[in-house]
């Protein structure tokens, strides 16, 4: 008897909660007046609520959902209605997680609109299913009071029996100039159809390069974000030393389906002049690491000698103590002197003899 109550008042709460989630939404004046959503290049417009958009989308395919919101207070009430956020989210579709994007906060004045788009992209890794777009508006008035309004629309993906993609690929080097040999090709095939494919040939192909690879596989699954749904492979091969400069397409060929399908793809590889090296420089190939030594030359500074004073050919230069110099020069002049003296005092003597006779 306990159990039974307690399960009539829990039903009860959630009848409440309910009947006055109704009443509230009832109640908001943030409406969602308007919805669009643009399918790849198809619009359908004025979509509501629990609507079924009619055109099925598909992998990688664009998906824009275009939403208009309307503060519906009249001029008379004149209340805003502030900090309104829009969301937009398609559910599950990315490998069980959501697509989502908001938008920026804004505020509607009465009797306004405002208009935001949004864009996605449908996964090419994707089930074929029955998606939920949920769009939400919410804000709050002048006056505290919530609004909240929601429109749920359905997004039919569809997918193609038999479908396999080029998902990357890539060259190295991108560029053939000195070193043409065992350029590389990376791929990555996706199978993004419904069926699995039991054969399929890869082909890459150039005739003016003479590039002509061909690659027989099986068993990729049709099994979205699964690894036995991919293949990937690095193939070689080598440039002609006589190829022009220029652009080359590689075309890229997946036959599948009992060879009734062909997806075609290409990437494009530049063949370059070999640059000659300037003298003293050395050039290495890109894949490898260079290293570069600079050596620093400092020139020596040599300070000129004293200028010497010059001497003529044959002479002799005597160096002299200038003390002893001086006292020789006074000697000879003093013996001068004496001489001088002693010869006057000879003729003085000579004249009085002459005198006395």
């Amino acid at each position: 008897m306990v159990k039974i109550r307690a399960k009539l008042f829990l039903l009860s709460l959630v009848v409440l909660i309910f009947a006055i989630n109704i009443a509230y939404a009832a109640d908001s004046k943030l409406l969602i007046s308007n919805v669009d959503v643009k399918v790849g290049s198809k619009t359908l417009k004025n979509l509501t609520d629990s609507q079924t958009i009619s055109e099925e989308a598909r992998p990688g395919l664009g998906v824009e959902v275009r939403v208009e919101t309307r503060n519906d207070f009249t001029r008379t009430q004149d209340l805003d209605i502030d900090d309104i956020s829009i969301e937009v989210k398609i559910e599950n579709i990315d490998d069980g997680d959501d697509l989502k994007q908001e938008s920026r906060n804004f505020d509607l004045r009465a009797d306004s609109t405002a208009k935001f788009n949004f864009k996605f992209d449908v996964p090419l890794e994707v089930r074929e299913d029955t998606y939920n777009i949920i769009i939400t508006a919410e804000g709050s008035d002048e006056d505290g009071t919530r609004h909240f309004a929601e429109v749920k629309l359905k997004l039919e993906v569809d997918k193609e029996n038999h479908n396999i993609i080029v998902l990357e690929k890539s060259l190295t080097p991108s560029d053939a100039s000195c070193k043409r040999e065992n350029v590389q090709l990376s791929t990555t095939l996706l199978n993004i159809g419904t069926n699995d494919e039991d054969k399929v040939t890869f082909q890459i192909s150039n005739y003016q390069l003479g590039i002509n690879i061909e690659d027989v596989f099986g068993g990729l699954r049709a099994l979205p974000n699964e690894p036995e749904s991919r293949f990937s492979k690095v193939y070689s091969f080598d440039v002609p030393d006589d190829a022009d400069p220029g652009s080359y397409p590689l075309a890229l060929k997946v036959i599948y389906d009992d060879d009734r399908k062909v997806t075609s793809d290409s990437v494009t590889l530049v063949v370059s002049d070999c640059a000659k090296p300037l003298p003293g420089i050395t050039v290495t190939d890109k894949e490898e690491d260079a290293e570069e030594e600079v050596e620093l030359i400092i020139p020596k500074v040599i300070n000129p000698p004293a200028p010497q004073p010059t001497t003529p050919e044959g002479a002799t230069v005597t160096l002299e103590n200038p003390l002893r110099s001086t006292l020789f020069v006074l000697g000879v002049i003093a013996a001068e002197v004496i001489i001088v003296l002693i010869a006057i005092a000879l003729v003085v003597t000579l004249f009085r003899r002459k005198s006395q006779s």
